[in-house]
């Protein structure tokens, strides 16, 4: 198998970190630059988006949601649960987590291609904000508990928090993130995404050494 991905994108690391946490064997990675639309890249994925995962059937995933969700169905690792489509209150983590992460992803790439006063980037900063200090207020009311559980929402929560005090740092200062900082530093990923942090991945490393160092955790 094989693993398009770049070294930033917080849709990258979140396969990453269910491949390591699935015990995924043999896979490779081929680091791409999507914004110059490689051939190799367009071949498996015609949008030229990553993450991309090309399988050894020659099937082709796309959308770090369903490359992940697939990965656990096929692996039942015991480290890393799938959301539970009939509880509610995962579904709607998974919810506010994925679009967390997307939005906090468009609100940065969008001034390469438009005004920085553009409306988009406007309403993308407000919402982040807004989301951060609900999220906090939520975390205050019920309890980390709930938020501890190592189920795929969990996981796409730390990451885009983390994507977000890298991209948006000002803005995740702005917001109430008292409860949020606690859930980072007790997050059931923690170890692994020291691991396969931003900084780790933009030395663009193999997995089996990825894998290799897991393993020794």
């Amino acid at each position: 198998m094989q693993l398009y991905l770049n070294d930033t994108s917080p849709f990258s690391r979140v396969v990453v970190a269910t491949a390591l946490l699935s015990n995924v064997p043999s896979l490779s990675f081929v680091w791409v630059d999507p914004w110059s639309s490689p051939s190799n890249l367009k071949r498996v994925n015609p949008f030229c988006l990553i993450p991309a995962l090309d399988l050894d059937s020659g099937h082709s995933l796309t959308e770090s949601l369903c490359i992940s969700q697939y990965l656990i169905e096929t692996n039942q690792p015991t480290r890393l649960k799938n959301v539970k489509l009939n509880d509610v209150d995962q579904v709607k983590l998974l919810g506010t987590a994925k679009t967390l992460m997307e939005i906090a992803f468009r609100t940065a790439v969008l001034p390469r291609f438009t005004d920085q006063n553009n409306e988009l980037i406007r309403r993308g900063q407000e919402g982040i904000v807004l989301a951060l200090t609900n999220l906090n207020k939520e975390m205050d009311e019920s309890g980390l508990e709930f938020y501890l559980d190592p189920n795929l929402a969990t996981l796409y929560l730390h990451i885009g928090l983390e994507y977000i005090q890298f991209r948006h740092r000002a803005l995740y200062d702005d917001a109430a993130v008292t409860h949020i900082d606690e859930f980072l530093n007790t997050s059931p990923f923690s170890q692994l995404l020291e691991l396969v942090s931003i900084e780790r991945l933009s030395e663009k490393p193999e997995y089996s050494a990825l894998e290799s160092s897991w393993r020794q955790l």
